[in-house]
């Protein structure tokens, strides 16, 4: 059949896979129209070209594949492949790190990653809201009662207390909780950010280091690197996180949500 164009897809972990659109073809009793073509490795291996004709078969009788293409066939027409520098979800940076053979948004707001960063950004280890747990997250979103992380300081008793039959508890427990987290440590905040490769440990050691949220997000290449646990890949990872338009609005309203970004004497 023909590679009719390559699509891109954002899995819930940023992680930005390149789809093949295909002319209609029958294999193995079902109409194939579209498939994974993996990673960016996987097309280059294969020298895919948008408008090849290619050999389709199904892996294990079930998951379509593209076997080869019949390079013998081309015309010079067909595009080459290149792998989008931008999510094509959210418009952040999409990149790639050393050694590694996925391409990631690096956008804390992308619509493919919110429900999971929601949920990352209520965990124990993170800003610990009690309450706001999978299945709430999930309503919430369904429901449009919000639509990025910001928005759960924003949640009314009202809005909260519908969401169940006897809510008012329910309602007042989770704003309780909420307002609870404002009050957090330093590197609960850092931690639920998400910034990858940056776990509970290396958050306790920034918000040490550089004692707020702003002196993070300004932080040079030269300055992360000397600190404990954060190495060239750490420090790039963290600096690409915070020259995101989508981090700097989010921490702007946080700040203005009354969410604490300095580090505390309670710090460990």
């Amino acid at each position: 059949t023909i590679l009719k164009d390559i699509t891109f897809q954002v899995g819930r972990t940023g992680v930005i896979t390149p789809m093949a659109i295909l002319e209609p073809v029958k294999v193995a009793g079902s109409t194939i129209s579209k498939t994974t073509l993996h990673n960016e490795d996987f097309v280059k291996e294969k020298d895919l070209r948008i408008g090849d004709k290619v050999i389709i078969q199904k892996a294990g009788d079930v998951i379509p594949e593209i076997v080869e293409a019949i390079k013998s066939e081309r015309t010079g027409e067909e595009k080459e492949f290149e792998m989008p520098t931008i999510c094509p979800e959210c418009g952040a940076d999409a990149v790639r790190e050393v050694g590694e053979v996925a391409v990631r948004c690096t956008g804390i707001e992308c619509p493919a990653k919110l429900y999971r960063n929601l949920v990352h950004f209520v965990s124990r280890e993170a800003m610990n809201i009690d309450g706001l747990g999978e299945n709430i997250i999930g309503i919430l979103l369904e429901k449009n009662m919000i639509s990025n992380i910001a928005d759960i300081y924003d949640l009314k008793f009202e809005d909260l207390a519908s969401l169940k039959k006897s809510g008012n508890k329910f309602a007042q427990n989770l704003i309780d909780s909420i307002n609870t987290s404002k009050k957090n440590e330093l590197h609960r905040l850092i931690t639920a950010l998400g910034i990858r490769h940056v776990g509970v440990k290396a958050a306790k050691i920034l918000a040490r280091k550089f004692k707020n949220i702003d002196n993070l997000s300004k932080a040079t290449s030269t300055e992360l690197s000397q600190v404990d646990e954060v190495g060239p890949i750490v420090a790039n990872s963290i600096i690409e996180f915070f020259n995101q338009d989508q981090t700097k609005d989010l921490i702007e309203r946080l700040k203005r949500a009354g969410v604490n970004t300095t580090e505390t004497e309670a710090e460990d």
